[in-house]
């Protein structure tokens, strides 16, 4: 056997090692990134969720026609205690380990709204249709609608991000 069939043979042995080495590396960072990308998801839906559920149950509770501390009990109680272990705050918890910080500083202050929002309806002169009630409402829903678009947004693709 000549050198030069032996060194022919070794090139394209070390290229096709090479060339799976790579290909391997690359499936590799793209399932991990597609588990870190599912992770977010799943965090980001139950957090969105635990957001309306409570804001549901509150509302549910303070329509109830209880009055004095009852209702403050009834509106914070409604405000805590999910039925499927998922209060807004634990995956806040969750939305901070995971999220980027911008993503997590626009959750925090949408929670910190769902919050305010509780505290106004566990007063009996407070109504749905008041003036205090409305502002932190709408911007509680408003700023809801940006966390959306911000978390739609991080869950992109890098290729496929808008600006």
């Amino acid at each position: 056997m000549e050198w030069g069939t032996l060194a022919v043979a070794a090139v394209g042995a070390v290229f096709g090692i090479g060339a799976t080495v790579v290909t391997d590396a690359l499936r590799s960072r793209r399932e991990r990134e597609q588990r870190w990308a599912d992770a977010k998801r799943v965090t980001y839906a139950r957090f969105l969720a635990a957001l309306a559920q409570a804001h549901s149950r509150m509302t549910v509770a303070a329509a109830s026609g209880l009055d004095g501390s009852a209702r403050v009990r009834a509106v914070h109680d409604a405000f805590l205690n999910d039925p499927q272990n998922t209060d807004p705050k634990a995956v806040l918890r969750e939305v901070a380990i995971t999220a980027p910080d911008h993503v997590h500083q626009v959750a925090e202050s949408v929670y910190e709204q769902l919050r305010t929002a509780r505290d106004l309806l566990e007063s009996d002169a407070v109504t749905f249709e008041a003036p205090e009630y409305q502002r932190v409402i709408y911007a509680f829903f408003a700023d809801l609608d940006v966390l959306q678009r911000l978390m739609r947004s991080d869950l992109q693709p890098p290729a496929d991000r808008r600006s």
